[in-house]
């Protein structure tokens, strides 16, 4: 797995987990910002500069070889930023690692989905084999991302996902579909090691409004912010307030962490 280090003498590390057809550079408004944390970034598997192998399991061996990375830089923990696809990266790295996570950010959280975008999930699922990337990528795009303000995000992903392979493509959306199985499990983890949970979607992405407030329901330990005027990258289309938004979150549990200290 590629992966790239920002060292902002910080005591605090951040990684950042890329969204469906996205790559490092998916982050860049967020590294800019972010100044006062350390950064690991990470390219998934079939994008990027990561390398596809077409095994199978591509969640837990993407959370495997994140531990990896944190082990070969000495990263004891991090707090965990991800976008859209990644928000199941992040879960599943949660779960095999909970001792490493010290709190999550879930942008454009794809889990829970309700009946009606399952049937659509599936019905893509179906056609993905048939129709040729240069359309379906740009159909997917334009069906997650509709409005005139998506346009940047939008075109973003046709750019990033085009250089993918089909095959990798297919088996990460193949991958979203198997994943949401897996809520429960990952929100027993979250629960048991009380780790602090930060939802942030658009107010405008359609498909996931009404999972995420399910998912923010379930999740105890959780906090839910919708940005206006906003779709389903929220990190690239609405960038300040959610870079706003993330530090302050951070910035508030390490505060949180120092008054326990003092008290104890």
């Amino acid at each position: 797995m590629n992966y790239k280090i920002y060292n902002n003498n910080s005591k605090e590390w951040v990684l950042l987990i890329h969204g469906l057809g996205g790559s490092i550079n998916t982050w860049k408004y967020q590294i800019q910002d972010m100044t006062g944390f350390n950064i690991v970034a990470v390219d998934l598997e079939g994008h990027g500069d990561s390398e596809f192998t077409g095994q199978k399991h591509l969640l837990s061996r993407s959370a495997s070889d994140i531990n990896d990375i944190l082990e070969k830089e000495n990263i004891e923990k991090v707090h965990v930023i991800s976008l859209s696809l990644g928000t199941l990266v992040a879960m599943e790295f949660a779960y095999q690692y909970s001792c490493k996570v010290k709190s999550i950010v879930l942008a454009g959280f794809v889990m829970n989905m309700n009946s009606g975008f399952k049937t659509l999930l599936a019905f893509v699922e179906g056609i993905k084999y048939i129709i040729p990337k240069r359309v379906f990528y740009p159909l997917f795009a334009n069906i997650m991302m509709p409005c005139k303000n998506h346009k940047k995000s939008r075109d973003f992903f046709i750019r990033e996902s085009l250089k993918m392979k089909s095959v990798a493509f297919r088996m990460w959306l193949s991958e979203l579909f198997r994943a949401q199985y897996r809520l429960s499990d990952y929100i027993r983890v979250i629960r048991e090691n009380q780790l602090p949970v930060y939802l942030i979607s658009g107010k405008q992405d359609y498909f996931f409004v009404g999972s995420v407030k399910r998912a923010q329901k379930k999740i105890s330990d959780s906090t839910l912010c919708f940005i206006e005027k906003c779709g389903h990258v929220c990190s690239i289309e609405k960038h300040a307030i959610f870079n706003e938004l993330v530090i302050k979150f951070l910035n508030d549990l390490n505060t949180q962490e120092q008054q326990m200290a003092l008290q104890v």
